[in-house]
């Protein structure tokens, strides 16, 4: 298996080839909004193993300007994070530790980049255990629920890589 940055132009008609696969569990992205996706709001990994696209990493800082309204929740209420926007892992290479590997690189990220907070959201209609359970061992915690997108609900993750912020939130 094979982790890199994302390159757009080998990559961007993979990535949202794989979203439009997912939508059900991602939501729907335009190639015009991943257009305001760049190296100074946002850290985009990919995946391939034996030479086939396996997955996508997209975590936006909180610097970007993201038509999100699960991003504008944590942006309203927190300075210096990543915000984990969608992991996806085509279904035939599940299973692999792609996933893990995404968010062990995140954190290496974060920590290089002295990023105070990551967070997620996990959807909670119906609840999704296996994502709580995968969020906790990472050392996720929940920092609260929110209604979202109209009616979707949301338990809202969070993981500290700076004790100081947090002491002063």
């Amino acid at each position: 298996m094979e982790i890199r940055a994302f390159q757009r132009e080998k990559d961007l008609d993979k990535v949202l080839k794989l979203n439009e696969q997912l939508v059900e569990l991602l939501s729907p992205m335009t190639a015009s909004q991943f257009d305001n996706i760049n190296e100074d709001n946002s850290y985009v990994l990919v995946a391939e193993e034996d030479g086939q696209f396996a997955g996508f990493f997209m975590l936006v800082k909180s610097n970007a300007d993201y038509e999100s309204e699960n991003f504008r929740w944590f942006q309203k209420r927190y300075d210096n994070f990543i915000y984990v926007d969608r992991v996806a892992v085509a279904n035939k290479f599940r299973g692999r530790g792609i996933g893990s590997e995404f968010y062990q690189r995140a954190f290496r990220y974060a920590e290089k980049n002295n990023i105070d907070y990551m967070f997620a959201e996990i959807h909670m209609d119906p609840p999704n255990e296996k994502s709580l359970a995968f969020h906790d061992s990472l050392g996720f915690a929940e920092e609260g629920t929110a209604t979202l997108k109209g009616d979707h609900h949301y338990s809202l993750q969070k993981k500290v890589f700076n004790q100081a912020a947090e002491k002063s939130a």
